[in-house]
């Protein structure tokens, strides 16, 4: 007996001791890609099979084989696949002079460059099973499957020349048009500084910040604890890029508030899902692929940021009043005073961590590059946390932060180099050409069914893998067939992108909703139904900016400010047909009504808007005549939130 507890507690210690050796992984990691921003600028030969071999020797240092498997059960496995990982930019170097005189497709490869180059690809697949999940990886095994095999499927659509194992392997690891490119450069040279600088602001308590400054705006109006989560969600969001990790950080915080003022479970995880969500679109940092579109596009990262802006903001806007009107018509207060956080202790105390976020906005709109404004915002981080002890930042501090960053960015660059292979399969086997064709033949040239096949895409590629990956799928396949029938393209890559994003509350498959359900203990699926119903009025932004790119910042400011503001009413009235309240309870006629008016006035011709504003004007009427009617008949009774004191409360 004690010697099996002698081999327990050794297994233990191995296991502890592979998460420890991650750890120091993740830190110099993040040390090269610092020192590369500042002062190596090193060959992307030398750059890239360095970052996606760190960012796998991480997954597998860190992330388990299977959920309810150990890392004592497995780490020897996940040692020597570390150490593999490792191995192969190490070859890489070794080879370096060799391999950037090369020619591609015409110098002979040899055994061991087909060696790494299948080690590299089964270990990326591994790991992008453990960091991403088994639906992205069988996309991705599908599409290598299908490299091989498009010479033996009969003539037609899908067929192609196909591609030998060695120039497969030659493809991935010894050039920079499979694994080692686009997604991957993006990952490498922007997505993982900002992560970083997201990961130094938590440290430094930006995230408790954020909190603050939305209790302060919100705690004291009805629904405060929901709205609240909207505008937290909003602010870290901006920084953090990701759906999932937003739900996380600030789920633990909002949901549980939200339920103790009244909210119901299901609705309080649904905001915060949607909420989260949002923060990928949300300016001055958005997700992963917007940096993405800007390499793509070849435009500067400040124009996808103003032309994202309004959209953004009408998305929050369209959730805030979801929740204000839920509040109203359930009768739900402010926070109560004891459950309401020292909001101005806490400002006072973290308020000058705004600097860094101000200063990477200057970085960015006054031309610097991406990765040089992170750099600059994470040092003004470290600076500014130094004004006061709660948010000083010390060297442990600083190396966590580095570890927590390098851990969040493996999760993007493990996928990213995964559909790097997919993209590079769409390319040399003509797929994407194809898809175009396929675009347009199945919409018959006819462009409201084209965006609506896109969007279909778009939601199916983000139920089953990160946002940054179903995007640049999607737009290497779609939008040239989006451009093709006179779609801006701007226009049309930020609409593939928005939608991408929303998949992440799209059931069957939604992420964040699934996340925010979790923490606050209901079902997932009606969490998913509820964050879906919740965003019906982001589903048609997307097709605005479309048709009348003035809602991008585009265009004369008078036409601007027009359809921002009749989108914004637009939205409003599509959540008291949503939420089935306004000024009093809206009976089944009226919230079609409701509904029809919103979309007329959210669609950007004059004529509709004319139409919208008008059934509107005549519903307040009706809506108020009932309302006095009901306060002259039975008095003005508020419900008051339950299992909580409403005591010294006051209502908006």
């Amino acid at each position: 007996m004690n010697a099996m507890n002698v081999l327990g507690d050794s297994r233990n210690k191995r296991g502890t001791r592979l998460l420890y050796l991650g750890r120091w992984i993740a830190i110099c990691w993040a040390v090269f890609q610092i020192y590369n921003a500042c002062l190596g600028f090193f060959d992307q030969m030398v750059f890239l099979p360095i970052h996606v071999g760190a960012a796998m020797a991480v997954v597998f240092c860190t992330f388990p084989i299977k959920k309810d498997v150990p890392k004592e059960r497995t780490w020897l496995l996940d040692l020597i696949l570390c150490f593999i990982s490792l191995s192969i930019p190490a070859y890489v170097i070794l080879n370096l002079y060799r391999i950037t005189t090369r020619m591609t497709f015409v110098d002979s490869v040899n055994s061991m460059d087909v060696f790494f180059g299948l080690c590299l690809v089964v270990l990326l697949i591994e790991a992008s099973r453990r960091a991403a999940g088994i639906a992205f990886t069988t996309v991705g095994v599908v599409f290598i499957a299908y490299f091989f095999l498009g010479p033996l499927i009969p003539s037609g659509f899908l067929n192609h020349r196909g591609i030998t194992f060695e120039r497969f392997c030659e493809l991935q690891l010894l050039s920079l048009n499979g694994i080692f490119s686009l997604p991957i450069r993006v990952s490498a040279e922007v997505v993982f500084y900002f992560i970083l600088f997201g990961a130094f602001l938590e440290q430094s308590g930006g995230g408790q910040m954020f909190n603050d400054i939305a209790y302060s705006v919100t705690g004291r109006l009805r629904g405060g604890a929901a709205k609240a989560s909207v505008i937290s969600s909003a602010l870290f969001g901006m920084i953090s890029g990701s759906a999932v990790a937003n739900v996380v950080v600030d789920g633990i915080f909002t949901i549980p508030l939200m339920k103790k003022t009244g909210f119901s479970p299901t609705f309080s995880s649904a905001v915060e899902a949607t909420a989260s969500t949002g923060g990928q679109i949300m300016p001055p940092v958005m997700g992963a692929g917007a940096f993405l579109m800007a390499q793509i596009l070849g435009i500067p990262y400040a124009k996808i940021v103003v032309a994202a802006a309004i959209p953004a903001v009408l998305y929050y806007v369209s959730l805030y009043f979801t929740v204000d009107l839920k509040a109203l018509k359930e009768g739900i207060r402010a926070i109560p005073k004891e459950n309401m956080p020292d909001v101005k202790g806490g400002l006072f105390k973290r308020g000058h961590l705004l600097i860094p976020l101000v200063v990477l906005v200057w970085a960015i709109l006054t031309g610097y590059t991406i990765y040089t404004a992170a750099l600059y915002a994470i040092g003004a981080t470290v600076i500014v946390s130094l004004v006061s002890k709660i948010t000083r930042m010390n060297i442990k501090k600083i190396l966590e932060a580095m570890d927590s960053g390098a851990k969040q960015a493996s999760s993007i660059a493990v996928p990213s180099a995964m559909a790097g292979i997919i993209v590079g399969v769409v390319v040399h086997s003509g797929l994407s050409l194809k898809f175009s064709g396929l675009v347009i033949g199945l919409s018959a040239n006819i462009l409201p069914l084209a965006l609506f096949w896109v969007m279909i895409a778009c939601l199916i590629l983000g139920m089953g893998m990160p946002t940054s990956a179903a995007y640049i799928i999607a737009a290497t396949l779609l939008a040239p067939a989006l451009i093709g029938m006179g779609i801006e393209p701007l226009a049309a890559h930020l609409f593939i992108f928005y939608f991408a994003v929303i998949s992440m509350i799209t059931p069957p498959v939604a992420m964040a909703a699934y996340a925010a359900a979790a923490i606050g203990k209901c079902s997932m699926w009606l969490t998913g139904l509820e964050a879906f119903k919740m965003s019906l009025g982001c589903f048609l932004i997307p097709f605005v900016f479309v048709y009348n790119t003035s809602m991008l910042c585009r265009g004369p400011i008078i036409e601007i400010l027009w359809v921002s503001m009749t989108a914004a009413v637009g939205v409003y009235i599509l959540a008291t047909a949503n939420i089935g309240y306004w000024r009093t309870s809206l009976k089944p006629w009226e919230r079609i009504i409701s509904g029809i008016a919103a979309i007329s006035l959210i669609i950007p011709i004059k004529v509709f808007d004319i139409i919208g504003l008008t059934i509107i004007i005549l519903l307040f009427f009706v809506q108020r005549r009932r309302s006095v009617q009901a306060s002259l008949g039975h008095g003005l009774v508020v419900k008051p939130p339950s299992k909580i004191s409403t005591a010294g409360i006051e209502r908006k």
